[in-house]
C-alpha cells in the first residue's frame, strides 16, 4: 500500500487516478480547490482510505507534504483552445507557481517520495508526425503559453531530479475524454464554444442541433484521444511496477480529424438526422493542426495496452452531458 498526495486529484484526469489508486487499495488524499467545476462529490469521497483538503496548492506548507511515498501534480488551469488564448498569462504563471510549490515541498518534507508531473501531448504542438518519447527534446518549441508551461515544467521536474536527486516521473495525456468533463456553459445556458474540450464542445452542438455546425478552419486538424479510464490504468501500473525517473506518452488508438469526430458525434447524438452544413470558424494563428501520439514506452515497460475506442469516449461523455447539463 503506497501513501499518496493528489494535488488537483479532485479534477477529471485526477478523480480517474484517484478512483483507480483506492481500488488498488491505496491510501490517497486529495488537494483541490475545485476552481474549474466548483465543487464535486466523487463516489469514493467515503472510502476508509481516502480524505480531502479543500486548498489552493500554493498555500500548502512543506509539512503537510511530511509522509508520502508519491506525490501527483495535477493541479492546473487548462481548457479549450479560445481558452489557451484568452488568459495566457495566467495559464503560464498560476501553473508554474503550483508546479514550484510543490516540488519545493517534495523535496523540503518527503524528499524520498517519487513526484510525478502530469504534462500534456501539447509539449507537441508542433509536430507534424506521430511522436514517441524521445520527440520531446526533438522537435520546434511549442508558441501556445500552455504547451510551452508544459513543457517548461518538464525541464523543471527534471532539472530538479538532477539537481537535488529528486525521483521522478512524467507523465504525458494526449487529449484526456471521458464522462466527467462538461461544455462551458453559463448560468442562463449559453455555451461558450472553444473553451472547453473538443468533444464535450462537439457533443453539446449536437445536442442543440447546432445549424449550421461551427468548426475551426477546414476541421482538417488531427487529434489522438484516450479516455481517462486508460490513463488510470497505466499510472496504477507504474506504481504496481515502482517505475521512477521515466517519462511516458499515454495515447488511446483513437485518431480522427476534427470534422471526422463531428460527424461520428453528430450520429450518435442525432442518428436520425443529417449532418448540417458547416460554419468556419476563422482558427486561431496558432491553433495545432497534428497531435498524434505512441506510447511506445508504457506498452514496452509498463505492459499497457488503451481499452477504449471512440465509440465508447463518445457514449460515455455524451451520457454525463446529458445528465449534467441537459438542453432544454
Amino acid at each position: 500500500m503506497a501513501k499518496i498526495l493528489a494535488l488537483g486529484g479532485a479534477g477529471f484526469i485526477g478523480s480517474y487516478i484517484v478512483r483507480k489508486l483506492l481500488e488498488n487499495e491505496h491510501q490517497v488524499t486529495v488537494v483541490d480547490n475545485f476552481s474549474k467545476y466548483g465543487y464535486i462529490e466523487h463516489d469514493f469521497y467515503q472510502n476508509p482510505n481516502f480524505s480531502l483538503c479543500n486548498k489552493d496548492v500554493r498555500n500548502m506548507y512543506p509539512q503537510e507534504f511530511r509522509g508520502y511515498d508519491y506525490v501527483f501534480c495535477l493541479a492546473a488551469l487548462i481548457g479549450g483552445i479560445k481558452y489557451f488564448h484568452r488568459i495566457p498569462y495566467q495559464i503560464a504563471r498560476d501553473n508554474t507557481e503550483i508546479l514550484s510549490q510543490a516540488i519545493d515541498n517534495t523535496l523540503a518534507a518527503c524528499p524520498e517520495a517519487t513526484f510525478v508531473y502530469f504534462s500534456s501531448s501539447m509539449v507537441f504542438e508542433r509536430v507534424d508526425h506521430p511522436v514517441s518519447e524521445e520527440h520531446a527534446l526533438q522537435q520546434q518549441i511549442p508558441i501556445t503559453n500552455y504547451g510551452m508551461q508544459k513543457l517548461f515544467g518538464e525541464f523543471l521536474t527534471t532539472g530538479a531530479h538532477r539537481e537535488y536527486d529528486l525521483r521522478y516521473l512524467i507523465v504525458r495525456p494526449f487529449n484526456a475524454v471521458g464522462s466527467g468533463e462538461l461544455p462551458d456553459v453559463s448560468g442562463d445556458g449559453e455555451a461558450k464554444f472553444g473553451m472547453a474540450h473538443v468533444i464535450p464542445d462537439f457533443i453539446y452542438k449536437a445536442m442543440l442541433k447546432q445549424t449550421p455546425f461551427e468548426i475551426f478552419g477546414e476541421g482538417d486538424q488531427v487529434r489522438t484521444f484516450t479516455h481517462a479510464k486508460d490513463i488510470a490504468n497505466a499510472v496504477a501500473k507504474m506504481i504496481d511496477k515502482k517505475v521512477v525517473n521515466r517519462d511516458f506518452n499515454l495515447c488511446g488508438e483513437n485518431t480522427f480529424t476534427m470534422l471526422e469526430l463531428a460527424k461520428r458525434i453528430w450520429a450518435h447524438v442525432n442518428p436520425e438526422t443529417a449532418f448540417p452544413e458547416l460554419k468556419h470558424i476563422p482558427a486561431p494563428p496558432s491553433d495545432v493542426k497534428f497531435r498524434v501520439g505512441i506510447a511506445k514506452r508504457a506498452m514496452q515497460e509498463l505492459d499497457w495496452q488503451p481499452q477504449c475506442d471512440i465509440d465508447y469516449i463518445i457514449k460515455d461523455s455524451t451520457d454525463y452531458i446529458r445528465k449534467n447539463c441537459p438542453v432544454s
